[in-house]
């Protein structure tokens, strides 16, 4: 799966809204240096991790979305966000590929292991979680 574009704030809303996992790559076209690496880079993992309407990678230019650039606080590019259920669980700022990775895979990791879950406790009402303390 391909990394979708996100052209407008409501886009990116109904999509942390309808997937439960997201990564958001956030970039500028005038940033030269940023045009290199990173872009195949997180694209790659995009290919190799995504889950059809479980983990998606997405990504948007901050000068055609400000209104997101501006709710997510960016001061820096790239940054790179992970949603999980609609929230936003982290954020990495900077080109930084070994922590990039790491991010994106235990995402991927968390993202698999609820499919799983789903998977394995379908038609079994009686299922408990067992070692859950107050």
């Amino acid at each position: 799966m391909s990394v979708v574009d996100i052209k407008t704030k409501a886009q990116f809303d109904e999509l942390i809204k309808t997937t439960p996992y997201v990564a958001v790559q956030a970039h500028a076209t005038w940033c030269g240096p940023l045009q290199g690496h990173l872009p195949p880079f997180f694209s790659k993992f995009a290919t190799s991790l995504s889950q059809p309407e479980k983990y998606t990678f997405a990504r948007f230019d901050t000068d055609d979305v400000p209104d997101l650039a501006f709710e997510l606080n960016i001061r820096s590019i790239p940054a790179f966000f992970f949603f999980e259920k609609g929230d936003k669980t982290g954020d990495l700022v900077g080109p930084k590929p070994p922590a990039l990775q790491k991010a994106i895979e235990d995402l991927s990791t968390k993202a698999k292991a609820a499919g799983d879950s789903v998977s394995a406790t379908a038609g079994n009402d009686a299922s408990s979680t067992s070692g859950s303390h107050l």
